[in-house]
């Protein structure tokens, strides 16, 4: 193997035990492995560890991490009962070492960096030492110098030996503070491109095969019907993988019926939101299928108050000024929360992000359609126009307005206090749509609602909205209207 091809060194080389490097670690930390005398089964328990995981680290098929080698250093030691030999650690690291090179230089090169930065850091403390050595002495010669300087007559020989030590410990002391600045400033220097090697691979997507490869590995599971491994290598992807790759993965595994449901949950689970929102055009293009309801739900599992507006802002369709999508994931979500206050909450925060009317007709719908303690949605109704969302507050009430028998509608109004019904009775009065506040009057007709029905006529009478009524609509509304102006209400 040339040395490009072992510096390249990929996943699928190390599984085959390919990378001699790593083979040799893996044979180092089998041996120290079997000083616990224990299964590898029992051990990857112990350490909260996939076995399969355990099996190819001490088999040499995957590169362990520092801290699988860390923790089985531990056990070994308290299993002995004595540390091991300082050699010997540094015989496993400098094996590590070896095999990081091959298999991922920028990582090895940012191992290697920290122990260039912890022996600078050692230099700097022992210049440290030196410096303050120097001083003390500098400090006890200086006195030496004034308790002599009394008597020079007599000591001019011996001022003169100490004048000329004293001068070289200054020459000594400023070498000293020389190395000590010049330490400092390669220790900074380190520390620098270690913060900058270590910001660089955070951002880095975990090392992975190329696409390819993996949908060959994905086919040979399935063949082996290793089904366990090849669901967790979908899952990593869903989440590890550039989003241009997620998104050719879901082709392909719609392509071949690969249970691309999952797939797509998992990319709405485990993704950061500005990757499944930016991976939203390519489920909905999917149409109705079981992908995107796997997708919606996953989504809608993840919205918050605080994250709500970023969710219907980035579903949006800009281009054709449609809602659809951000009304079909908004309405799973609402109809997860288990109040009508959280509901209105919810919606209330979606809508923050916007003063434009949003057309929400599902979201609308799921209100609507209420609890067993909010029936026909008006307590969410209420809530939504005291929030100074009185678009949405509509959209709900044209939702329950055709929904649910008369007397119930009648009943569900008396359950709201006062204040509650004024406000609904207001949103009835200012509806854009008088088909809506027709039908809505019409049914407290129905309903024999006569103190209901005789105090919204008094609302629209107050805002000169009574004559917007369709009375032809309906005999029982016309005759309603007649007898209550008969009363000597107007």
């Amino acid at each position: 193997m040339t040395e490009v091809a072992r510096t390249q060194g990929n996943s699928s080389e190390i599984e085959r035990g390919g990378v001699a490097e790593v083979a040799a670690l893996g044979a180092v930390l089998k041996g120290l492995f079997s000083r616990l005398d224990i299964p590898q089964a029992q051990y990857a328990h112990r350490v909260h560890l996939d076995k399969s995981a355990v099996s190819r680290y001490l088999a040499g098929r995957r590169l362990a991490p520092q801290d699988f080698i860390d923790r089985l250093v531990r056990e070994v030691e308290e299993h002995v009962g004595a540390p091991l030999q300082l050699e010997a650690k540094e015989a496993l690291r400098s094996r590590r070492l070896e095999a990081l090179r091959v298999c991922n230089p920028e990582e090895f090169r940012l191992e290697s960096l920290r122990d260039e930065l912890a022996r600078s850091r050692r230099d700097t403390e022992r210049a440290h030492r030196n410096v303050e050595a120097l001083h003390a002495l500098l400090e006890r010669k200086e006195s030496e110098v004034r308790h002599v300087s009394d008597d020079l007559t007599r000591l001019r020989l011996d001022w003169g030996a100490e004048r000329t030590a004293l001068a070289r410990l200054r020459e000594d002391l400023h070498d000293a503070e020389r190395l000590r600045e010049e330490a400092e400033r390669q220790s900074r220097e380190l520390r620098d491109q270690v913060l900058r090697l270590e910001e660089e691979l955070s951002r880095r997507r975990p090392e992975t095969v190329p696409l390819e490869t993996l949908k060959d590995q994905l086919l040979s599971m399935w063949d082996e019907e290793d089904l366990p491994q090849a669901a967790r290598e979908l899952t990593e992807a869903a989440w590890s993988r550039p989003l241009e790759e997620v998104v050719d993965l879901l082709r392909w595994l719609t392509e071949r019926g690969a249970a691309p449901e999952t797939f797509a949950a998992d990319v709405a689970r485990l993704r950061p939101l500005d990757d499944v929102l930016a991976f939203a055009p390519e489920v909905v293009r999917l149409g109705r299928t079981r992908t995107r309801e796997s997708w919606t739900a996953a989504v809608a599992a993840r919205i918050t108050e605080r994250n709500a507006a970023l969710v219907l802002q980035g579903l949006r369709d800009v281009e054709i000024r449609s809602d659809s999508e951000a009304d079909r994931v908004l309405s799973v979500a609402v109809g997860r929360v288990r109040s009508d206050a959280a509901a209105v909450a919810l919606v209330t925060a979606a809508l923050g992000g916007t003063a434009a009317p949003v057309r929400l007709a599902r979201v609308a719908e799921t209100l609507a359609n209420g609890s067993r303690l909010d029936r026909f949605g008006l307590r969410a109704l209420v809530g939504l126009a005291n929030a100074g969302r009185h678009d949405m507050a509509a959209l709900v009430l044209t939702a329950a307005v055709g929904s649910g028998p008369d007397l119930r509608l009648g009943r569900a109004i008396r359950e709201l206090d006062d204040a509650g019904i004024d406000t609904l009775f207001d949103v009835v009065t200012w509806l854009d749509d008088t088909g809506v506040m027709t039908t809505f009057t019409m049914r407290l007709a129905r309903a024999d609602e006569t103190t209901l029905l005789g105090r919204l006529l008094t609302v629209m009478v107050g805002h000169g909205r009574l004559e917007l009524l369709d009375l032809e609509s309906s005999e029982v509304l016309a005759s309603a209207v007649r007898d209550w102006r008969r009363s000597g209400h107007q």
